[in-house]
């Protein structure tokens, strides 16, 4: 009877400590960070971060909710993070972030590893967080709105880069914890969306511009928009987008394919001291423009479409790899986590000595084009 008594306090001293929130705070406590920008001010030699924060108070009814900028510095980022608060009556709050922007001078002369394990180790910040570099002089001014625009800017940011794998394929969408893993593989390589400010009409926007590249947690250099599509057909994260070709030798391409399906699989060899890497993708297509009016319906011309496109994936992926390979020697393909997982023995007699390695691997790449809807036009 006493057992059963005291597993029955036990239980209700539990539930006490399960009920309500152990840290409420209310919406006018906190400041609501939506985007962060990293910045290194080499001058003072201090850290510097821009956060753009949900402006709630002066939110209308039927109206979008603004934001405005909070700046503040430090020595470190937990440091900068805390002074914000010398600024501002309520502390910051990073559970709603969207993004995290990197300035370019900053990944070149620090590294970005520091700054991606930092917001990982931080409690609040999701590691979902969508992580990008700015090609700007500094990273804020990307988070920062032109006066005719509305809305949250970081959650314009974030809807640009998450959707463009399936509409227009011209970056690649990277998650906090991607940066991470990527950075601790076994390649020691990474890759970042790239943003740019840009005119659209009257007013300057925020623009995806292909992709950064890493070696190590330093910038190497960049990605056209057109190259990181075929980084995407590549590494199997191709969802859509656009393939144009040019079948008569014009000045302008006169097809359009609007892709439906993308599969991509890679395999490797050993053999002569030497490995070889091949890529073989599988595409399923419908024609979207036919400019010189072809006869979609002929067997012969739908099956020149889908060789003319498959030479071209072809050799797309082997260019952007063979410049990878040449001017970054960065393992963005993640070449080396493929031969660790599938032969330990063969990676651990090429790590030493990987870099080389993956200069001079052997690239063979075969694609499949399938037409599945050609859009025909009585």
């Amino acid at each position: 009877m006493a057992k059963r008594l005291l597993v029955c306090l036990l239980y209700i001293l539990v539930a006490l400590g399960l009920c309500g929130c152990w840290n409420y705070r209310g919406l006018d406590q906190v400041n609501i960070v939506v985007g962060i920008a990293v910045d290194f001010d080499k001058e003072n030699n201090e850290y510097k971060m821009s956060y753009e924060v949900a402006d709630l108070l002066t939110a209308e009814k039927r109206s979008n909710i603004g934001s405005r900028i909070i700046t503040s510095e430090g020595k470190n980022l937990f440091d900068a993070a805390r002074n914000a608060k010398k600024k501002e009556l309520n502390r910051l709050y990073f559970g709603s972030s969207y993004v995290l922007v990197i300035s370019q001078q900053f990944a070149e002369k620090e590294g970005i590893f520091d700054a991606i394990e930092w917001f990982l180790r931080d409690g609040e910040c999701r590691e979902t967080m969508c992580v990008a570099l700015s090609q700007e002089d500094t990273a804020a001014v990307i988070l920062k709105k032109d006066e005719k625009m509305s809305g949250i800017m970081s959650s314009i940011i974030h809807e640009i880069i998450t959707k463009d794998k399936s509409v227009t394929a011209s970056t690649i969408h990277m998650q906090l914890y991607d940066i991470y893993n990527m950075l601790k593989s076994k390649g020691n390589a990474a890759i970042l969306p790239a943003l740019r400010k840009t005119k659209n009409g009257d007013r300057e926007v925020t623009e995806a511009n292909g992709s950064a590249v890493f070696k190590g947690d330093k910038l190497a250099g960049f990605l056209t928009p057109e190259e990181s599509r075929y980084v995407l057909f590549a590494e199997d994260k191709l969802e859509g987008g656009i393939l144009t070709l040019d079948m008569l030798g014009r000045e302008t391409d006169d097809i359009s394919l609007e892709i439906f399906r993308s599969d991509t699989k890679k395999s490797f060899s050993y053999q002569q001291e030497r490995l070889k890497v091949k890529i073989e993708s599988s595409i399923d297509v419908s024609v979207a423009e036919n400019h010189e009016e072809l006869d979609l319906t002929n067997e012969e011309v739908i099956k020149r479409i889908e060789e003319a496109a498959e030479v071209m994936i072809e050799e797309k992926i082997k260019a952007v790899v063979a410049k990878v390979q040449q001017e970054y020697q960065a393992d963005i393909f993640n070449f080396s986590d493929m031969v660790y997982k599938r032969d330990l023995k063969l990676w651990e007699e090429l790590e030493p000595h990987w870099d080389e390695v993956f200069s001079n691997i052997e690239i063979e790449v075969s694609s499949k084009v399938h037409i599945v809807n050609s859009g025909f036009i009585k």
